[in-house]
């Protein structure tokens, strides 16, 4: 995980209304949340480039490392953003 990086989660839950954004996670919290739900059964996917191999970046360039946590559908996003 990179050093110097904005983190926020999205947890989709089982309804519309379940779902929640925590932004501003810290690297600890970040990898208690993976790690609390990987005892759970879910299996973290880490995406760093694009289909075509390229850098995931945000609107404004900067490099973007997505965690998605998957059970039996896609439960939750982890967004890693460097600064």
């Amino acid at each position: 995980m990179p050093r110097d990086a904005l983190i926020s989660h999205q947890y989709f839950g089982p309804t519309l209304g379940a779902g929640y954004l925590t932004t501003g996670l810290s690297h600890d919290e970040a990898h208690r949340l993976i790690g609390a739900n990987v005892l759970a059964g879910f299996a973290p996917v880490a995406y760093t480039r694009t289909p075509a191999g390229d850098q995931l970046r945000t609107r404004d360039g900067r490099p973007l490392t997505v965690v998605s946590l998957y059970g039996s559908s896609l439960m939750g996003v982890l967004e890693i953003v460097q600064v």
